[in-house]
């Protein structure tokens, strides 16, 4: 819901505030089922023992270090940007590298990274027998490591991504091809034709992190040839009853003759014809309405007029004989 009320991000009691398009929103607290996931304990225990490391590891010189080094790097921009402290520069590298299972805690604090181009392509997907494969381009040597991130498959429609997942570290490439579909499938299953994929690289080195670089493509339908073959190795079963109707609904009533045994063409006739179409002197268990039944004593006697035209049948007349 759209708010007029000072920019505000995060969350206060139940109500989320955040930045869209279309200006400030809110937006209750809604806590999903079950978050807790083997990656998300494996953070929260680097957070904490971080933490604890900041007062219980580090030493008095080392901690001035990280407070003169905090000030000169700025944070990401959510609702602004400012410097951060030496505590926060502290966890911030040392979490990144947690995040890529590189072990060894950083005791003073590295020096910034200026990283080159994202080596880094366009996605490309494929959809053949082996199933869905999700290949990153390569474009340049890998000097760096590269974490790749992705967000579950969506409708084609999307054209902004949403939040994503960190999968892993970029696989070596071979041929100018980083194949990353283990990864992909590991974390969200295999995606369907005609859905979205969102993956996002991003550069890092001794906790910093490089800008982030997005690609995304939909996943291509099969080939017409497997799908021929895919829908040609279906076996359809048809269940059919193989007899008159009334053995399948269990009634004790005989079966209507079979014109061909007699060597006479054509229907029944008589009363088996009434009974077979439901027309029977009182034993019909949908009786037709009166409209219907004018229109019938129309056809088949010709002296009654049809009901639909407003005639009323006499109580004299009586309807033709069977």
């Amino acid at each position: 819901m759209k708010t007029l009320d000072i920019p505000k991000s995060g969350k206060c009691g139940v109500t989320v505030s955040y930045r869209s398009p279309f200006g400030n929103c809110q937006r209750m607290l809604v806590s999903p089922k079950n978050t807790i996931t083997p990656a998300r304990e494996h953070m929260w225990r680097g957070f904490g023992g971080f933490a604890r490391a900041w007062g219980g590891v580090l030493t008095e010189e080392q901690r001035v270090a990280w407070n003169v080094a905090g000030p000169k790097v700025q944070s990401k921009t959510r609702l602004g940007s400012g410097p951060l402290t030496g505590q926060q520069l502290f966890q911030g590298l040392n979490s990144a590298r947690a995040c890529i299972r590189r072990g060894g805690l950083l005791l003073v604090p590295p020096g910034p990274v200026v990283f080159g181009p994202n080596p880094t392509g366009q996605l490309m997907l494929s959809n053949g027998e082996d199933g869905v494969r999700l290949l990153l381009r390569v474009t340049g040597p890998v000097t760096e490591d590269i974490m790749v991130f992705g967000q579950a498959p969506c409708s084609a429609g999307r054209m902004k991504r949403r939040n994503v997942s960190y999968l892993g570290l970029l696989p070596a490439p071979q041929d100018g091809m980083s194949d990353i579909t283990d990864i992909y499938v590991a974390r969200y299953g295999e995606p369907r034709a005609g859905e979205k994929v969102f993956i996002v690289t991003c550069q890092q080195k001794d906790g910093w992190e490089g800008y982030d670089l997005e690609t995304n493509e939909i996943v291509p339908e099969k080939p017409a040839g497997q799908q021929a073959v895919a829908t040609g190795s279906l076996t359809l079963q048809v269940h059919m009853h193989k007899g008159c109707t009334r053995d399948a609904q269990g009634s004790g009533s005989q079966a209507v003759p079979d014109p061909q045994a007699s060597g006479e063409p054509g229907g029944p006739s008589g009363k088996a014809a009434v009974a077979e179409f439901g027309g029977g002197e009182g034993d019909s268990k949908w009786p037709m309405a009166d409209g219907q039944l004018g229109r019938k004593a129309g056809l088949d006697g010709g002296g009654v007029a049809s009901a639909d035209a407003g005639a009323q049948v006499s109580p004299d007349t009586s309807c033709p004989a069977h």
